[in-house]
């Protein structure tokens, strides 16, 4: 059964489909975009888990992100908002085999909604989440206390929604309201360059590293004696008399 607000996602998803089929042949070849320090190469085991919106074809942006990702030496993959759970328990099972990576997860629409499920579900594993970003969520959420920093990018125009801190959040919470930005919408705002430059600046600022793990307690140390004290002294009374000497 398909949800109300899925049903207005597949309204918008035809209205932005149709635009892009009548306006293909208007838009201009895009110029080579410039170099800057988000196309700088880095050597990290950081993960990154990317995933898509409605019907799995409106959110290729994700797809472009996580390209873009690769390219630099940032291991990202990318799924449909339906395979969340999977998601979750790959990184569970990674996590508990040992993978020092830290987690990074980043949603558009559909997408950027299962995040939460997903570090809800993370939460109850005891793995830490480095960074998420969602994409124009389309409901309101709260943070888990398992997430390190947020970045929400989000507009008001019948979808975007704010994301409030949960019970326990003690994290960087960022809630950036891009509705004045008439360039991109709610199908667009996953495509932005300038978003991934900003989304690939976060990772390298905050995301970079190991993740921490919780360290067993340390063992109580037997106490150390030196060789002459571990040998008791001889009481008087063990000690032997001397034969007084004969004149």
């Amino acid at each position: 059964m398909i949800a109300p607000r899925s049903t207005a996602l597949f309204a918008a998803a035809a209205i932005a489909l149709g635009a892009a089929s009548a306006q293909a042949s208007a838009v201009p070849t895009p110029k080579p975009r410039v170099a800057s320090s988000a196309t700088a190469k880095v050597a990290t085991d950081t993960r990154v888990y990317l995933l898509r919106g409605l019907l799995n074809i409106f959110s290729l942006g994700m797809d472009t992100l996580a390209e873009k990702l690769n390219a630099i030496g940032i291991q990202a993959e990318v799924f449909n908002h339906d395979s969340w759970y999977v998601v979750a328990g790959k990184i569970a099972d990674d996590y508990k085999r040992g993978q020092q990576g830290a987690v990074v997860l980043i949603g558009h629409s559909l997408g950027a909604d299962v995040l939460f499920q997903l570090t809800e579900r993370l939460d109850k594993e005891q793995v830490p989440v480095r960074l998420v970003v969602p994409f124009d969520p389309t409901s309101s959420y709260e943070v888990t206390k398992n997430v390190d920093h947020l970045l929400n990018l989000y507009q008001h125009n019948g979808f975007g929604r704010r994301v409030a801190a949960g019970p326990g959040f003690k994290g960087e919470l960022v809630n950036m309201d891009l509705s004045r930005d008439e360039s991109i919408g709610h199908g667009s705002i996953d495509k932005s360059p300038q978003l991934h430059d900003l989304v690939i600046a976060k990772i390298r600022k905050v995301a970079l590293g190991p993740a921490p793990r919780k360290r067993a307690p340390a063992k109580p140390r037997p106490a150390v004696t030196s060789p002459e004290a571990a040998i008791p002294a001889p009481s008087p009374a063990a000690v032997p008399a001397l034969p007084e000497p004969r004149s």
